[in-house]
């Protein structure tokens, strides 16, 4: 979620103007950095709810105070019930249906006890791989209901099925992409449907998709334009300029590795040539040896 801080969540965060924002999923502290020296600046207050973070986030959060923050190392659902109504909420945490489904609920429900509108929601993950296909950090976290079959396997875009050799294979994906209760982005939209309010949700569909949920209460003139402005011509052209540079940089980072391969391929080669060549060498020495042994 870091990639969309500069162009678009600080933006709409200086324009919502949050006294409270809740980060869940702070992993290594980049965003988490951004969030708290807004916080600082402004004098706003943070949550921070992550249950197995980086060590690098404790680095980050040792750079501010308790004025400015709270770090709970809980898993959102436990943490949510426990907190003040954020008036903006940051969502990169498990990127399952059941998770964000629960955590959207969570907040909509803690703000009508406290009395507030719900937040502004500013989800990742809502474009591929994850908005339509659930991942699990720790499947045994979930009952057998509130998951799909999944495995250790990656994904390949187009590709409903999960492959040998593909993206994020490492992690526990559902076997299948699409259908019920499936996803990211199928969760807010099954949370819209369902709940008692009117919003507003725009996506962007570049770096996995970042999701902009506003509760109609809290929408505002200047909010709505900005977010209008982001899907705007000249918008979407440095969208396209920083999907390039970014694609670029990516390739420049395979041709180094190809490159890499490739030379240590060709040293190989000539490494059990050489080996090779000694090989028969000995054999010639043996046989050598042998001879002048039988003739002695």
């Amino acid at each position: 979620m870091n990639r969309f801080w500069q162009r678009y969540i600080h933006p709409l965060i200086e324009t919502a103007q949050p006294r409270r924002i809740m980060e869940i999923g702070a992993d290594r502290g980049w965003n988490t950095s951004n969030i708290l020296a807004y916080c600082r600046a402004t004098g706003a207050h943070a949550d921070i709810i992550d249950p197995a973070p980086r060590a690098s986030l404790h680095e980050v959060l040792a750079q501010f105070g308790p004025a400015e923050y709270r770090y709970l190392p809980l898993k959102s659902v436990a943490a949510i019930p426990q907190l003040e109504t954020p008036d903006v909420a940051l969502i990169d945490g498990d990127h399952n249906w059941a998770t964000v489904y629960s955590e959207l609920n969570q907040l909509h429900a803690r703000a009508e006890q406290t009395g507030h509108a719900p937040p502004i929601v500013i989800s990742h993950d809502v474009a591929w791989p994850y908005a339509r296909r659930d991942m699990y950090y720790n499947p045994d976290d979930l009952e057998a209901s509130q998951k799909h079959p999944y495995a250790y396997r990656g994904m390949l875009p187009g590709v409903p099925e999960l492959v040998e050799h593909g993206m994020n294979g490492v992690l526990a994906n559902a076997l299948q992409e699409g259908g019920p209760r499936n996803g990211v982005l199928t969760a807010i939209e099954d949370y819209i449907a369902s709940a008692d309010t009117e919003f507003t949700f725009r996506k962007l569909p570049f770096f996995n998709g970042l999701g902009i949920l506003v509760p109609a209460a809290r929408m505002t003139p200047a909010l709505q334009a900005l977010i209008d402005s982001f899907f705007s011509a000249s918008s979407m052209l440095e969208a396209c300029l920083a999907l390039e540079a970014d694609g670029m940089h990516l390739r420049a980072i395979l041709t180094q590795t190809e490159t890499c391969l490739s030379r240590r391929t060709d040293a190989l080669q000539r490494a059990r040539e050489v080996i090779e060549a000694q090989r028969q060498r000995l054999e010639e020495l043996e046989l050598l040896n042998r001879n002048h042994a039988a003739t002695a």
